[in-house]
């Protein structure tokens, strides 16, 4: 037979079961984004008896990319009237965090072995892109941009309070 006039065809079909367990309320607040391109490399060389063997290293490199949001919780600011000052606000922000984390992706970029790799085990790329999203990781990220959360942090307050009062001045504390 010729084109496509086969008898034969595939047939498939797909499903998708979703079971949502649990559902939480949240007042968290993001005010900055950001977009992240990071290399993470991992290398590791067989030992034996103690001691690294020649030539055996293996390195690999995954280039990840993902966007962040970060903010603060917003249930745990505290607002309050500054005592004796007419529409003057003390405000306490707590602690930055990672609100959340979008578009995550992960691909081996690059690989370098030794004569000698061969003998020692594959890098697991899935536990470097874990370790690439894990909480320790992100921190640096809120670090990185302590400064802009800040600023905007006061900006977003700034806004509330004066679209209420437009007199409004604060006074901005940060958890360290």
């Amino acid at each position: 037979m010729s084109g496509n006039g086969s008898i034969w065809h595939t047939k498939s079909k797909t499903s998708e079961i979703q079971v949502v367990n649990a559902m939480t309320k949240r007042s968290q607040v993001a005010i900055l984004g950001l977009s992240v391109t990071d290399i993470y490399d991992k290398s590791q060389v067989k030992t034996f008896l103690g001691m690294d063997v020649p030539f055996s290293e293996k390195t690999t490199y995954v280039k990840g990319t993902f966007e962040a949001k970060l903010g603060f919780d917003g249930n745990d600011v505290t607002i309050q009237k500054a005592p004796g000052l007419q529409n003057t606000y003390n405000i306490a922000i707590p602690e930055f965090i990672v609100v959340g984390i979008s578009n995550p992706s992960f691909e081996v970029v690059n690989s370098k072995n030794d004569i000698l790799s061969f003998i020692t085990e594959d890098i697991d790329t899935h536990e470097l892109s874990n370790n690439a999203m894990s909480d320790d990781t992100l921190v640096k990220y809120i670090d990185m941009n302590k400064e802009w959360l800040k600023d905007q942090a006061t900006d977003y307050y700034q806004r509330l309070l004066t679209s209420i009062d437009p007199e409004a001045t604060l006074s901005v504390t940060f958890s360290e």
